[in-house]
């Protein structure tokens, strides 16, 4: 784990899929949730977020009818939307995922 890496270009995709469960196949507590973060090297190697700004996407609906939730990432240098992010080429960028269930503890 420590060396996972993902190089992408600028105007690449990196997809993002989210655990999924088909009805009845697990216990509702027992399936997996997340959130994802975009965060800075030292959160990744510590990893812990420092604020819910960085929240990239919630994996929240593991029961969802159509099946698993996707995310889209597109590495570019300008966006047009107000939730996207810009990326630099050349630059790092670090993801860390966090379970749902542990986000009110200390």
């Amino acid at each position: 784990w420590n060396n996972y890496t993902v190089e992408v270009r600028l105007n690449d995709y990196l997809d993002i899929i989210c655990p999924h469960y088909e009805e009845g196949s697990a216990d509702p507590p027992a399936m997996e949730r997340y959130t994802l973060y975009l965060v800075e090297l030292e959160e990744f190697q510590a990893c812990k977020a420092r604020s819910k700004e960085q929240i990239r996407w919630e994996c929240n609906r593991p029961e969802a009818l159509h099946g698993p939730d996707k995310f889209s990432e597109k590495f570019q240098r300008f966006t047009p939307f107000t939730l996207g992010k810009e990326f630099k080429e050349g630059h790092s960028y670090y993801y860390i995922s966090k379970p749902l269930h542990q986000h009110h503890r200390g």
